[in-house]
Parts: C-alpha cells; structure tokens; sequence
C-alpha cells in the first residue's frame, strides 16, 4: 500500500475511533444532539439479548432520550479495533463497561419499567459504518452482553449528567 494510501487508512481509523469515543461521550452526558450526530438516518441499534431493536435516527433518539434521566450512566468504550471494509464503509468490535444507576424508563431484559436500574454490565459492539457525505457515522450497532452484575452502583452524585455539556 503506497504511503498516501496508508496514511488516509489510519486517519479513517482515528476518525471512526473518535466517532465510538463520541457516542460514550454523549451516553455519559446524556447529550442528545450528539446522539444523533453519529448515527446514519437509516442506522439500525440493536441488542437481541436484550429485547432491544431500534431502526433508524428517530427511533434510535426516542430509546435514548430517556435514559438521560438515569442518575449514573457511565460508558466507557476499551481498545475499538477498526477494520476497513471499503473506500467508504468499516467495521469495528468495542469492549464496553457500563455503571447505571436510575428509574428504568422502559421495560428490559434486566429491568421492569419504573423500577431501579443499579448494574455494572460489560459487553461488546459489533459496529458497522459508513462515510456519509465526508463523515464517519454508525449503519449498525449490536450489542452483545457478556457479564451483569446488578445493586452494586453505590455512592454519591455529585454532578447531574445533564450538566455536564461544559464549554467547548
């Protein structure tokens, strides 16, 4: 592969890198707009294990608006590894951990709706995207979980989520 070649690869990379990094970004602050920033209109997120399937923008918003009313809810993505499919199109597999904390907004596998959520839960992203006029963005999320451990969040919030936009 000529040099231009890899290097235009490894910047595709660290972008799609940065794309999952932004999604954690936005779970963690419960920042809708990126939210949506980061998925294609068509995307599709979804965790069969779960009961969960949400096909497109509006519908993927709608799942996660909600949870921005959970005290806790941290995600922190762990070592992405990113492999180009296309020009224009990749794939990643994403190791996340996950602390929630707060009032289950909707019915789940581990959760009755308007019950407490308080879980520490690892998993993995098998992710799929797309360059969309000039950007990186998600076609496909499914995630995958693989070890849940439930009451053991405990502590004290000491800064809401949602106040966490901070400057930029």
């Amino acid at each position: 592969m000529p040099g231009d070649a890899r290097l235009s690869a490894w910047l595709d990379r660290l972008e799609i890198c940065n794309l999952i990094h932004r999604y954690s970004d936005a779970v963690n602050r419960a920042d809708i707009a990126q939210y949506e920033s980061v998925f294609a209109a068509d995307a599709l997120l979804e965790s069969p294990a779960l009961g969960l399937r949400y096909d497109g923008r509006d519908s993927i918003r709608a799942f996660l608006e909600p949870m921005s009313t959970y005290d806790v809810l941290i995600q922190t993505p762990h070592a992405p590894v990113v492999t180009l499919t296309g020009a224009d199109t990749a794939r990643a597999i994403t190791t996340i951990h996950e602390v929630v904390r707060g009032l289950a907004t909707m019915a789940g596998a581990l959760t009755p709706r308007g019950t407490e959520i308080n879980l520490e839960q690892y998993g993995t992203y098998y992710d799929a995207f797309e360059r969309i006029d000039g950007e990186w963005k998600f076609t496909h999320r499914l995630f995958v979980p693989t070890y849940a451990r439930r009451d053991c969040v405990s502590g004290d919030v000491l800064t809401a989520r949602t106040a966490l936009a901070g400057p930029h």
